[in-house]
């Protein structure tokens, strides 16, 4: 007991517990004071360690980033709200500090470095040497939609070496169900260059943003998606040279975003068409027979499947276990391509 010991003074509880209170002050001050110094310098010393992290401003409603051409403007070009929060007039030459910020991670050097290790160099190529299994998929590169986009793209796959990415999104709230109300998205790709248990482990799933909070971005995650969107370009278009240690030699490596993966609301919000109400469909769109129930106002999709049935399937006629009286003779439009899609 040397602590209580040494601080306790007096008679009473309340001598006793405020001469402790003054020990454990000074402890605490004596293992904080060289921490105020060594932490900026070790923080400057391994920062080059790392891959660098873009802070770049955005505006509070999600209108703008403050970007490329807009690096300066102290306004949003839409709402007119401020970059900044007011400072205290009292110090005027203190920082500014922006109402949100969108941290991005560059993928290009990530992707490089993949080829900077001799055994995840060889790996890489997986996807182009592997047999697939007649009649089995265990890889996205066994799929039809694979095989699509190299008849489709053959200057892209002459280069087994090119990387293939799948972006994935999704919301989550750090403090939990019983924290505070803060809900924040992180953007993460991942490489299908390489085999099964490789590409699905965390160490090959590449963070590249985190959108900020405190609420949903909605319709404008789109504009929070414009760095990384630009360098996905440049990385389709025009590519990087990139050693590969496995064969010693530089190529022009460059990148495809092959597709995405999210649950339904973030779909919608990545496709830009609505994945909740009468037309959440993304298949049937407007063509839909959704409607909304009478009393509380729901959407329901009863009996909007029999139209993707064959032309002569019973159930087509079927008057009594579905709408009461109707005969389904529609016939389901069409699936889009992607290029439909696009035009």
């Amino acid at each position: 007991m040397p602590a209580p010991s040494s601080y306790y003074y007096g008679d009473g509880p309340y001598d006793y517990v405020h001469g402790l209170t003054d020990r454990f002050q000074d402890v605490l001050h004596a293992a904080s004071s060289p921490c105020r110094t060594v932490a900026p310098k070790s923080k400057k010393l391994i920062k080059d360690l790392g891959f660098p992290v873009e802070k770049i401003d955005a505006c509070k409603n999600g209108c703008m980033l403050y970007w490329n051409d807009d690096i300066n403007l102290d306004y949003c070009k839409f709402c007119e709200e401020a970059r900044y929060k007011p400072t205290k007039k009292c110090n005027p030459n203190r920082k500014k500090t922006p109402y949100a910020v969108l941290r991005y991670m560059s993928i290009t050097p990530r992707l490089q470095r993949l080829y900077a290790s001799q055994v995840t160099a060889e790996q890489m190529t997986w996807h182009a040497n592997h047999q697939m299994e007649e009649g089995s998929m265990c890889h996205p590169s066994d799929a039809e939609a694979w095989r699509h986009f190299d008849r489709t793209h053959p200057d892209f796959t002459a280069e087994p070496r090119n990387v293939r990415l799948g972006l994935c999104t999704g919301g989550f709230t750090p403090h939990g169900q019983y924290g505070r109300m803060y809900s924040c998205w992180p953007v993460v790709l991942t490489p299908y260059n390489l085999p099964p248990g490789m590409c699905m482990s965390s160490e090959y799933m590449f963070l590249t943003m985190v959108i900020p909070g405190p609420s949903n971005p909605k319709r404008l995650i789109d504009v929070y998606l414009e760095p990384l969107i630009e360098e996905l370009q440049n990385l389709w278009h025009v590519g990087v040279l990139t050693r590969d240690s496995a064969r010693d030699e530089t190529f022009t490596m460059r990148a495809a975003l092959m597709w995405t993966v999210n649950d339904q609301p973030a779909y919608g919000m990545a496709s830009g068409w609505s994945s909740a109400g009468v037309m959440g469909c993304p298949v049937c769109m407007e063509d839909t027979r959704a409607f909304y129930l009478q009393n509380d106002r729901k959407a329901c999709y009863f009996d909007c499947h029999r139209q993707f049935l064959p032309t002569d399937h019973p159930y087509r006629r079927n008057k009594k276990a579905f709408t009461k009286n109707r005969v389904e003779r529609k016939v389901a439009r069409p699936r889009l391509t992607g290029e439909q899609i696009c035009d």
